[in-house]
C-alpha cells in the first residue's frame, strides 16, 4: 500500500514538474496524501461477480483480503500524510516530518490494531462470564454494543477507529462467536452485513449527487488523466513485486518437493491429468472420452484448494486479475472529503478522486467477467468440496497456534476443549466436521453484500 500511495504521488510529481497537469500545480505533500487515499481499494462490485460465478476461492479470498488490508493501511497512511499539508515545507521541517511520520504511522497501525484485538478478546471473556443465551435480545445488544465501543475509544485517543474496528470485528468472529447463540450469530451477521450496505450506499448515493459539480469549474482533466493512470502503474508496482517474491519465497521452500515436481513433469497441462490415462482413451478411440475425462479431472482440481494441489503459488492470471480489481470505492471518497485545505485545492482533489471512483467502478468493474474469460480464470468451482479439503488440512500449527489455543481461546471461550493435536497438527473430529465445513463454505457467499445477494447461486 505504502509503495502504490508513493508510485502514485511520484508520478504526479513528475507529471506538475513537466507542465502536463496544466493549470493545476499540487505540492508534494498533497500528492503523497492523494496517493495514499487512492490505494485504498474497494473491490465491492468485483467480488460480487466472484460469487455469483463461483470463481477459484483462492482468487476471491486474494482479493477480499488485500483489499480489507489495503483499506486499513491506507487509512493510518492517509492521517499521516495529511499532518504534513502545511505551508512551510523547509528542509529541517521535512526531516522532523518524516521522522514523526514514521512514528505517527507504527503507533497509529500498531496501537489501533492492539486495541482492536484486545477489545475483541476482553468483549469475548465478557460475554463468557455473563451467560445470555436464554435471553437473546439483551445478548445481541450487548455484542453489538460492546463491539462499536472500541471505534469510541480509539478516536478519544488520537487512533484509527476505523483500524480498531476493523481489527476488533476479527477478534470478535474467532473469540465472541463460540460464545453466543445460533440464533445471535445470525442476527448479529444479518445486523452488521446490512449496517454496511447502508453506510456504503449512503457514500454512493452522496457521490452520484455530487456527480454535477464535475462540470462546474475545477475540472482539471490532464490531472484526471495522469491520475487514472498513476492508479494503474501504482497498483501494478504493489502486486507483481509482491507475487514475484511470494512465489520466489514458495519455491525455495520447496526444496524437499523436488521427487514431486518431477513426477508432475510428466503431466499434460491439463494439470493431474495423466499421460497414460490419454494414451488408454486413444487406444479406444473414443474422442468424446478423452474430453470426459479432461473435464472430470479439471472439475476436480478447481474444488482443490492450494495445498491439496500442491501448488500454492499465485499464478501470473491470478495476478493479472488481482491488479484489474483494484477498484477505488467509498473508502477513497470518504477520505478526500477530508482532505486538508491548506493550498485551496480541496475541491479539485475531490473532483479528481470522484471521476476516478466512477471510471474504475464502470470500467474495470463492468468488465470483470470479460477479464475472467480472457484470463481463464477458473469458475463454478464447488465450494463444498474446497471447504473440505481446507478443514482436512493441517494449516494451523506452530508457536503462535499453541500459544493462542492454550493461553487466549482456552480462557475467553466458554467450555471451550482443545481438539486432538498430533503431531502438533489439528485433528478433526468427524461429529464436528461438517459444522466446521458448512461454516466455511457458507463464508465465501456471505462476504458480498446484501443488495447483492441476488446475484449469487
Amino acid at each position: 500500500t505504502l509503495v502504490s500511495a508513493v508510485v502514485i504521488a511520484s508520478l504526479l510529481k513528475a507529471a506538475v514538474y513537466w507542465e502536463l497537469t496544466g493549470s493545476f500545480y499540487p505540492t508534494l505533500t498533497e500528492l503523497l496524501t492523494f496517493g495514499a487515499l487512492l490505494s485504498a481499494t474497494d473491490p465491492v462490485s468485483t467480488l460480487a461477480i466472484f460469487s455469483s460465478k463461483r470463481v477459484d476461492p483462492q482468487l476471491f479470498y486474494l482479493v477480499f483480503g488485500e483489499s480489507v488490508l489495503n483499506d486499513a493501511v491506507g487509512l493510518v497512511l492517509f492521517n499521516a500524510f495529511a499532518k504534513f499539508v502545511t505551508v512551510d515545507n523547509g528542509v529541517g521541517k521535512v526531516a522532523i516530518g518524516i521522522l514523526k511520520f514514521i512514528v505517527d504511522f507504527s503507533v497509529d497501525f500498531v496501537g489501533s490494531s492492539l486495541l482492536g484485538f484486545l477489545s475483541g478478546m476482553l468483549a469475548a471473556l465478557l460475554l463468557k462470564r455473563v451467560d445470555m443465551r436464554q435471553t437473546t435480545l439483551l445478548e445481541l445488544s450487548l455484542y453489538i454494543l460492546i463491539v462499536y465501543v472500541p471505534y469510541l475509544l480509539a478516536e478519544i485517543m488520537k487512533l484509527s477507529g476505523i483500524v480498531t474496528i476493523l481489527f476488533t470485528g476479527i477478534a470478535a468472529r474467532r473469540y465472541c462467536t463460540p460464545n453466543l447463540s445460533a440464533s445471535t450469530k445470525t442476527n448479529a451477521d444479518v445486523f452488521f452485513r446490512l449496517a454496511a450496505h447502508i453506510a456504503e450506499t449512503s457514500i454512493f448515493l452522496e457521490l452520484g449527487l455530487s456527480v454535477p459539480s464535475l462540470f462546474v469549474g475545477h475540472f482539471h482533466w490532464r490531472f484526471m488523466l495522469w491520475s487514472i493512470l498513476a492508479c494503474l502503474i501504482g497498483r501494478a508496482a504493489n502486486i507483481y513485486p509482491i507475487t514475484l517474491l511470494f512465489n520466489r519465497w514458495l519455491r525455495r521452500d520447496r526444496h524437499d518437493d523436488i521427487k514431486k515436481d518431477e513426477e508432475e513433469d510428466h503431466k499434460t497441462e491439463f494439470g493431474h491429468v495423466e499421460m497414460s490415462e490419454l494414451e488408454e482413451e486413444k487406444k479406444d478411440g473414443d474422442d468424446c472420452s478423452i474430453a470426459s475425462t479432461i473435464a472430470s479431472v479439471l472439475a476436480q482440481q478447481g474444488a482443490m484448494s492450494p495445498a491439496t494441489k500442491r501448488d500454492l503459488r499465485i499464478h501470473w492470471n491470478t495476478a493479472h486479475m488481482l491488479w484489474f480489481s483494484g477498484l477505488r470505492g467509498a473508502v477513497a471518497y470518504a477520505c478526500v472529503r477530508q482532505f486538508p485545505d491548506t493550498f485551496g485545492h480541496q475541491t479539485e482533489f475531490v473532483v479528481a478522486t470522484m471521476t476516478i471512483v466512477l471510471v474504475t467502478v464502470f470500467v474495470l468493474g463492468g468488465t470483470t467477467e470479460l477479464m475472467l474469460n480472457f484470463l481463464k480464470i477458473g469458475m463454478h468451482v464447488d465450494e463444498d468440496k474446497y471447504m473440505e479439503q481446507c478443514s482436512s488440512e493441517h494449516l494451523l500449527t506452530g508457536f503462535m497456534h499453541t500459544f493462542e489455543k492454550d493461553y487466549v481461546r482456552s480462557y475467553v471461550i466458554r467450555d471451550f476443549s482443545p481438539l486432538a493435536t498430533n503431531g502438533g497438527s489439528i485433528s478433526i473430529p468427524e461429529q464436528a466436521a461438517p459444522a466446521r465445513i458448512a461454516d466455511q463454505a457458507g463464508s465465501y457467499q456471505q462476504h458480498v453484500e446484501v443488495s447483492e445477494s441476488d446475484h449469487t447461486e
